[in-house]
């Protein structure tokens, strides 16, 4: 089973599974949410609508007792002769734009006095005894009936003498019982656009004395109607329950008690709004659907997630086992980018470093086993080769101060001369790389030994017009090192980059501080180096000029490497080559 098929199974399993809790926990919680929603929305439009009951039967109560307190009431003494009585009802019927059907007066004789009709002045209207009473504002206020056909409920107020003790008779007005179904017509919370409201107005005695609209003219069957009433103690509350007239669907039920307004207390009656449960929770299975819809585009996303994190975790781990298998076969490799998460990166970096540290390792060991052929050759050869080389050094000497040597033999004895020498140093070279000095470690300011160095290649540089320009530009050149080793850095780097340039070229050397090391740049305007030679010029025997061994830059990584620093080598912006000495500030013991 492959990594990325086990992290495909792992991810689909965890967003099905995540997906599948999820939603039933949602379904679940806002289901309740809903329900104990639509209890408080059905209370909430209980209680609002009684209140308006209680503020219109308030405000009946006050245009009542405020009109039978006119003076032009007083007009019943004589009949209103002159009709102003009869002119205020008028005004007072136009003004309240139809809320009051018909306003009249009756004296004490039970006979219409005044009224806004006029075909009703004259007639008979006897009292009797009202359907409910109240006292207002030390106003005797009666509801004298409800006149369910007509749609009016009858108001009547005594008008007191204002000349004497008593009453000259009553104030009459009908209200339009129609603005309480209007009220009650109110829209249903969470029902759907245009649905019916179902809403009725309940009196004290039980009796169902207003509906909706939907409702009038209907029969409404309510049989378990005498049972809720006994339930709804509370003056807000909602209950479940069945409904005959709504073909006894379950009926969610929000019901308030009259509170009364200001100073009327109201006569008891309450309000009850009912609505079907399939038209309630009609959003919840909205809510099942989208849910259903939600839990399809989770599973369809996290199949795409988990295609995408599989191959974004998978891909980067075959990269790095064919770079793995490619290096083992020796073929030319490149470190893959890889871009992926941090964890990731993270590995394929450090993997980058360990394959280039073995190869690094690789490049040593076989350093390490030409130096070995070295110090074998230079072990051998030091002692049959010096004593030859002294031997011939001292005739050459000798010849050259004979007094009769023609200048052919003085020539020659000079060309012996200088190959024993150049041998005598090549054994040298081959001895110290076979067996360098270990460095001593001392406090050295790096800028007074480069200014050392230049002294010493001073003259070269003047036999062929080559100028040295310095750059020193580190603060603090002081480090932990070997002189002489340095010493001889510089130099073989100095002599090397004179020995590349062109007469009159230009050799630069530069320094700059970071925050623990000191870098050195020996800049050129030579031809250069390739870039496939970059990487042999430290190799034992490599060289690029004819006349060279190929040990002097071999003998200075040595050294830098001895020095716990690196050197590399770029290309100049001279032009030319430019080696790079990294030295540390401090030497750590190892």
């Amino acid at each position: 089973m492959t990594i990325r098929y086990t992290l495909l199974m792992s991810y689909l399993l965890i967003s099905l599974a995540s997906a599948l809790l999820i939603t039933a926990m949602i379904f679940v919680h806002l289901r309740e949410i809903l329900r104990l929603e639509i209890d408080n929305k059905l209370q909430s439009q209980a209680t609002t609508i009684m209140q308006q009951i209680d503020t219109t039967l308030f405000e009946r109560f006050e245009n009542m007792a405020m009109w039978s307190q006119l003076e032009v009431m007083q007009e019943i003494r004589v009949g209103d002769v002159d009709k102003r009585l009869a002119h205020v009802l008028n005004e007072l019927h136009s003004g309240y734009g139809g809320i009051y059907e018909q306003i009249f007066v009756v004296n004490q004789q039970d006979e219409i006095v005044s009224a806004n009709d006029k075909k009703r002045i004259g007639q008979r209207y006897p009292h009797t005894e009202p359907w409910l009473s109240v006292t207002h504002k030390d106003h005797t206020h009666s509801l004298d009936y409800l006149d369910t056909r007509q749609e009016q409920l009858y108001f009547s107020i005594p008008i007191p003498d204002a000349f004497g003790s008593g009453d000259l008779g009553r104030l009459y007005a009908s209200f339009d019982w129609r603005e309480m179904s209007r009220l009650l017509d109110a829209p249903l919370p969470f029902s759907p656009k245009d649905s019916p409201s179902y809403a009725l107005l309940i009196d004290g005695a039980g009796k169902i004395i207003a509906t909706s609209s939907i409702l009038r003219g209907r029969p409404v069957q309510f049989a378990h109607l005498p049972e809720l009433l006994l339930q709804m103690t509370g003056s807000t509350g909602s209950l479940t329950t069945t409904a005959g007239f709504l073909n006894d669907e379950e009926v969610l039920v929000g019901y308030a008690n009259a509170q009364g307004y200001r100073s009327f207390n109201g006569f008891g009656w309450r309000v009850l709004i009912l609505q079907p449960s399939k038209n309630a929770l009609a959003p919840v299975w909205n809510l099942w659907a989208a849910i259903l819809v939600f839990l399809s585009l989770t599973v369809l996303l996290g199949i795409i997630v988990s295609f995408w994190m599989s191959a974004k975790i998978a891909r980067p781990i075959v990269q790095l086992a064919q770079f793995t298998r490619d290096f083992m076969q020796g073929k030319p490799v490149t470190p893959p980018l890889v871009k992926s998460s941090r964890e990731i990166t993270e590995l394929s970096t450090q993997f980058s470093l360990m394959i280039d540290h073995l190869e690094q390792s690789r490049q040593d060991l076989v350093r390490v086993a030409k130096l070995a052929v070295i110090g074998e050759m230079a072990a051998s050869m030091a002692h049959e080769v010096r004593t030859p080389l002294g031997i011939l050094r001292s005739s050459a000497q000798i010849l050259q101060r004979e007094p009769g040597l023609s200048d052919i033999g003085q020539e020659v004895a000079g060309f012996i001369l200088s190959e024993t020498q150049r041998l005598n140093g090549l054994v040298t070279t081959m001895l110290e790389c076979a067996k360098p000095r270990p460095p001593q470690f001392t406090r050295h300011d790096l800028h007074g030994i480069i200014g050392h160095t230049l002294e010493l290649v001073q003259s070269h540089a003047e036999a062929r017009r080559v100028r040295i320009i310095t750059g020193l530009n580190a603060k603090n050149s002081f480090l932990d090192c070997d002189k002489d080793h340095i010493i001889q850095v510089l130099l073989n780097l100095l002599l090397n980059a004179l020995q590349h340039v062109n007469l009159g070229g230009h050799v630069e050397v530069s320094t700059t501080a970071h925050a623990h090391t000191l870098e050195i740049c020996v800049n050129d305007d030579g031809a250069g180096i390739s870039d496939i030679n970059k990487n042999k010029v430290f190799e034992p025997f490599f060289t690029l000029r004819k006349e060279g061994v190929g040990l002097g830059l071999t003998v200075v990584q040595q050294i830098v490497l001895a020095h716990q620093g690196k050197i590399f080598v770029t290309d100049s912006p001279l032009g030319g080559a430019c080696f790079h000495v990294v030295l540390p500030i401090i030497h750590q013991e190892p």
